[in-house]
């Protein structure tokens, strides 16, 4: 029996390109600026140019422990520049929205969070046009983390300060032993 691959392989590809037709999920590399003091920022913004649903992506780098705080939003005029957020949590801290309509925001409670720092947003492009729809609409976010030094940089720190009181008493030791044998001669 001979299979036909190609009708197969054909298949499989319309069946996977109109699966993610009406969706755009968009995955973003995002650099921190800073540090200012201990404090590291990003801003971003986002265009959706087709209506559905949609899964958002954005890495941010350097990985920073610290205490962040993120915040969303989008604005729009009409039914081609609407989009509505579903959900959000960046390192599985989730967003609080504003009810869902032209005009939306989103923030994040400050928490602590460490390593890859990774914001997952869901949400509508144009919820009340057909999917696939051509539109233009979009939505920006901020991220400021206040970074927390790591455990091994306070004990460097201990060390150091160890390694200080150690020569200054081994110097305060010397000294009043070259003053006992002054004092003797």
């Amino acid at each position: 029996m001979k299979l036909k691959l190609k009708p197969i392989v054909l298949a499989a590809t319309l069946a996977l390109s109109s699966a993610s037709l009406y969706a755009e999920n968009i995955s973003f590399n995002v650099p921190l600026t800073g540090p200012v003091g201990s404090v590291y920022t990003a801003g971003f913004e986002v265009r959706h140019v087709v209506a559905g649903a949609f899964e958002d992506t954005f890495t941010f780098t350097p990985e920073v422990a610290g205490f962040l705080h993120g915040s969303l939003v989008t604005t729009g005029a009409n039914t081609f520049d609407n989009i509505n957020f579903t959900s959000a949590t960046i390192n599985g801290i989730p967003f609080n929205f504003s009810p869902t309509g032209v005009n939306e925001w989103g923030f994040t409670n400050i928490a602590f969070s460490s390593g890859p720092i990774i914001l997952k947003l869901f949400g509508i492009a144009a919820p009340d046009l057909a999917p696939g729809t051509a539109i233009a609409s979009s939505y920006a976010g901020t991220l400021n983390i206040s970074a927390v030094p790591e455990p091994a940089t306070y004990a460097m720190m201990l060390g150091g300060l160890g390694l200080v009181g150690f020569v200054a008493r081994r110097r305060r030791k010397k000294e009043s032993s070259s003053v006992a044998s002054l004092a003797a001669c």
